[in-house]
């Protein structure tokens, strides 16, 4: 039999040019939401939505507001019950949700409609009708609602091409089980398997997907496609909203699952299209993405990997002695796994536990966390007692001897590996005057000296100081990794030396730059371009890790900057540039770590310009607000400017150089055009 499928004109959001369109796409498919919907029904109205900053609902990456007001409104004049929900609607144990997340929460306020959460609505185990995996944790939302619709937010996917009717449906899986399936099937075949299954076992009555405008990836200009649709049959859908962008609907794994598994048809010939004729699709003709290639797995790689996600997995454990015995797990275990031993102390039951870590997500004291069992645990008992003993090793331990008090801990050194042994040519340097640090620097080039020449901005600014005819110092911890850099900096014609350096250390520093003014000359331009970042929650930061993220940011730019400054001092001019971020402006959860060491070395800038200026010195402070791209960056990422590219600042470096010392910059902010400030 074939499916029906209505595809109608929309070129607009307002609100009841929509709900006339939808009407009208229904009734095209004989599936009129009156005839739908008896007086009384609960009705789930299921969009796809995702929270958090990057996901607004203007960008179209998840359901338009407009679209899912309509739709409510629709519903709850047909005589129906709306419920509102999704798998990411509302986490639990995060009651506090981001600003802009509030959109939905007013939406379900102004319909007087329930927010349903699939995590905490219960669940069952169903059987999968796929080899790999035996069966899902589904949502008894999706499963026992008198009628599912399904709100499509028809897009590209980067990995199963296409994200449509079939994938809105995959968020009927409870917490976990996206992400454990997309690991357990990492190729994009198997994952689209499990994508036409989970639509299957939790297939919607109804699916009507918006095209209105489609986002072709993040931050990427809308397609302005123009279409409403809408079918039973979310294969046949699907097929006539990719013909509609001229795409071969073959070539999707998901559609052709589909039909294997009898969730619908994908073939034109199956499929009897209203509204818009055949010949009048494509509508529009954008690139169909390619998927990328995946290289052959081994044999023995693949079966350690089913063995590691199945039998040998993690599985969710209490720890007593995080726990407050708060009993919010035991409440929002979908399967009712939780409960209590004869000691009256909470405890999972594994035999029914289905790993969806709903109850970790919920812990308020971070006392469920996965760990192993069985062989596994036997296997890493002694790395996980290594782990136990260096932490505790890192806080310490304090004797008190009378009056004197004696504290022991262990200390984390990185090892410095020296460049290898470089030979050294004759360079323009040789015939200048010595001073007491080394050889003179030639006036009208100088030298450049870069702490921090990693892969993205440091070897650019090395570059572009040596397309200046600047001699070049970079420096790194592992100086082994700078052999090529410096190759390439040699073929520019300017004399280029690589330099090991502990830049915490008050000895290794003064050394390294001693040794480039002896070899190189005095340096007119140093930046200070090293970043550590250890995230994590101001309760949950190890002392450690705090300190070892303040003497990298902001300990190590006082160390770089204080020798180099000694030096310049001796020729009475000179420029130092200190690498920032936008954690050096703003405070942000999770930033603890980097922000308390960016202020630092924005505040050390300041005074190091103040003191520093008249004496000669150029100090600047430079933030990057944004993500550097790098050469590795998508191509669409390099066409959008979607981050900073390190050539460009270091452009800007170079022109903080060469300022005139009437206009000297002390702070300068970059930033990509789409980057909110």
């Amino acid at each position: 039999m074939a499916s029906l499928v209505s595809l109608v004109r929309n070129d607009s959001y307002a609100p009841d040019r929509l709900r006339a369109v939808i009407e009208h796409a229904l009734e095209l498919i004989g599936q009129p939401l009156t005839a739908l919907i008896r007086p009384g029904d609960k009705v789930l109205v299921k969009p796809y939505l995702r929270h958090g900053s990057v996901r607004l609902p203007e960008t179209r990456m998840v359901s338009h507001p407009a679209f899912v007001e309509a739709m409510l409104g629709l519903v709850r004049d047909s005589g129906g019950r709306p419920l509102l929900g999704d798998e990411g609607s509302r986490c639990p144990g995060k009651p506090q949700l981001h600003h802009e997340a509030l959109w939905l929460h007013e939406l379900a306020e102004r319909f007087d409609t329930e927010l349903v959460s699939f995590a905490t609505s219960g669940g069952r185990v169903l059987q999968s009708g796929i080899p790999r995996p035996a069966s899902y944790l589904l949502s008894t939302a999706v499963l026992d609602t008198d009628v599912v619709i399904s709100l499509v937010n028809a897009q590209p996917h980067p990995s199963l091409v296409w994200s449509g009717a079939l994938k809105n449906m995959f968020n009927a899986i409870i917490g976990a089980g996206n992400t454990q399936l997309s690991s357990l099937l990492p190729s994009a075949a198997e994952l689209a398997s499990a994508v036409a299954d989970v639509c299957r076992l939790a297939r919607p009555t109804i699916s009507v997907a918006d095209m209105t405008t489609v986002c072709p990836g993040f931050k990427q200009a809308l397609w302005r496609v123009g279409l409403i649709g809408a079918s039973t049959d979310p294969v046949a859908l699907d097929s006539a909203c990719l013909q509609a962008l001229g795409w071969e609907p073959a070539t999707i794994p998901s559609l052709t699952w589909g039909a294997h598994l009898g969730v619908g048809e994908w073939q034109r010939e199956r499929i009897v299209l209203r509204g818009l004729d055949w010949k009048d699709l494509p509508v529009i003709t954008p690139t169909c993405p390619a998927p990328s290639p995946e290289p052959p797995e081994p044999r023995l790689a693949r079966a350690m990997r089913i063995l590691n996600k199945t039998h040998l997995r993690p599985r969710p454990h209490i720890d007593r002695a995080r726990c407050s015995d708060c009993s919010t797990c035991l409440q929002v275990c979908p399967l009712h796994a939780i409960g209590r031993d004869a000691a009256g102390r909470l405890r999972i039951d594994y035999r029914t536990c289905a790993d969806c870590m709903v109850c970790a997500d919920a812990c308020h004291e971070k006392a469920i966390q996965l760990r192993p069992r069985g062989l596994r645990a036997v296997l890493e008992a002694p790395r996980i007692l290594a782990r136990h003993l260096w932490r505790k090793g890192k806080a310490g331990h304090v004797w008190q001897i009378g009056g004197l008090a004696v504290r022991w801990h262990l200390e984390r050194t990185h090892p410095v590996r020296p460049p290898r042994q470089l030979t050294r040519r004759d360079s323009k340097q040789e015939a200048t005057t010595v001073n007491p640090f080394g050889k003179e620097a030639n006036p009208q080039n100088g030298v450049a000296l870069v702490v921090g020449a990693g892969p993205g901005l440091g070897s650019a600014l090395a570059r572009r100081f040596a397309q200046a005819g600047m001699d070049v110092a970079v420096i790194a911890r592992n100086g082994r990794r700078l052999d090529a850099l410096v190759a390439e900096l040699d073929a520019l014609g300017v004399t280029a030396r690589a330099y090991a350096c502990d830049i915490t250390d008050d000895g290794a520093v003064s050394h390294m730059v001693r040794a480039v003014c002896g070899e190189l000359g005095v340096p007119q331009l140093a930046v200070y371009n090293v970043e550590h970042f250890g995230p994590g929650h101001v309760v949950d930061i190890e002392t450690a890790a705090f300190l070892e993220c303040w003497r990298v940011n902001c300990l190590g730019a006082f160390l770089v900057g204080r020798e180099v400054a000694k030096a310049m001092l001796t020729r009475g001019c000179g420029t130092l540039i200190f690498t920032g971020a936008t954690a050096a402006t703003r405070g942000r959860d999770g930033y603890a770590n980097m922000a308390v060491g960016k202020w630092g070395q924005r505040a050390l800038a300041q005074c190091m310009a103040r003191e520093l200026g008249p004496k000669g010195i150029h100090v600047a402070h430079v933030i990057l607000d944004g993500g550097i791209l790098k050469d590795t960056a998508p191509t669409f990422m390099q066409e959008r400017m979607l981050g900073l590219f390190p050539d460009q600042i270091a452009e800007n470096y170079l022109a903080l150089h060469r300022q005139h010392p009437s206009t000297w910059t002390q702070e300068l902010d970059l930033r990509p055009w789409l980057e909110k400030f």
